[in-house]
């Protein structure tokens, strides 16, 4: 009997609304097809630049990414590949990157005992249990001394020594395995997950002050939009503001909620920055001064005062 209880209680917090009405959807919502091979070469003109940024922002927040194009597509979202650039600069920019890899490398290879044991205190010890343990069902990851885990390895100790102000923590190979299986290359996949941890408006570090400018945000956001909600989070007081409950929602970008494939098409649509890019009037008319997936001043001058 406490059984049966215990499941229609859970019955009543199941969410089970599969479509939306069209009245609760956006007016452009059924307008773009997920950008495919054809749709993408439709947007590079003969020297391999990126044309009409705009509608690309436009076509991936409501249609996503073909699986295929991927690797090809999702630098330009994480801010390796600037969309002016040509095909042949862009090659230039990998053999330039690949080397500045490498030295980033070799300077952690060269450490002095005393600091590689410090090293591997802080940051070592804790990547090398969180990527045996990161995406193993995946066919990319699995199985036994799989070479793209130590790839996935190597970048997350690299990006310590890179940027020692964040290092490492837990949650960081849930972000970069998912780009080291669609990019396929260690390099490249290093320097995309630099611009996604630059890119904080979606990404939270580990840091305090990271994570709750995200929490403000979304607070701001459910005043707005959600506001019984957010009037019941006010009534629990303090407690209820601090949101705990969204942490690993942030941190990880909500893969540990969704299926990987749904995931992954909520990570390119806010990587795309099409509805930022509706709200600010400087990204709206094309002409943003910082590169295309990071928001500028701006925009992340709205919160708590949008819209």
């Amino acid at each position: 009997m406490k059984q049966v209880t215990d499941e229609r209680t859970r019955m009543q917090f199941s969410i089970r609304r599969p479509k939306l009405p069209s009245s609760e959807t956006h007016p452009e919502e059924s307008l773009y097809r997920r950008l495919d091979v054809s749709a993408w070469l439709n947007h590079l003109n003969e020297l391999g630049q990126v044309e009409e940024e705009y509608r690309l922002r436009q076509a991936i927040f409501f249609g996503g990414i073909d699986v295929s194009i991927r690797g090809e597509v999702w630098p330009f979202l994480l801010c390796y590949y600037s969309h002016e650039s040509t095909s042949e600069e862009r090659e230039a920019l990998r053999v330039q990157k690949r080397k500045e890899y490498e030295d980033i490398q070799q300077k952690r290879l060269s450490m002095t005992p005393e600091e590689h044991r410090a090293f591997w205190r802080t940051v070592q010890s804790t990547v090398d249990k969180d990527v045996v343990r990161t995406d193993r069902s995946n066919q990319f990851f699995r199985g036994k001394d799989n070479p793209n885990v130590e790839s996935m390895r190597r970048i997350l100790l690299n990006y310590a020594v890179y940027n020692p102000a964040i290092g490492y923590s837990q949650g960081m190979s849930d972000l970069v395995a998912p780009i080291l299986a669609e990019v396929l290359d260690e390099s490249d996949t290093f320097w995309c997950f630099v611009g996604l941890m630059q890119n904080t408006i979606f990404v939270s570090s580990p840091r305090d002050e990271d994570m709750e400018r995200q929490l403000l945000y979304l607070r701001e956001l459910l005043r707005l939009t959600q506001q019984r909600f957010h009037q019941h989070l006010v009534s629990l007081g303090e407690d209820g503001l601090q949101m705990l409950f969204c942490h690993r929602w942030l941190l990880l970008c909500f893969k540990r909620e969704f299926p990987e494939a749904e995931a992954l098409r909520i990570w390119e649509a806010c990587w795309a920055h099409y509805q930022l890019a509706a709200l600010c009037p400087v990204l709206g008319a094309g002409v943003c001064p910082e590169p295309w997936s990071s928001p500028c001043s701006l925009c992340l001058s709205f919160p708590p005062n949008f819209p």
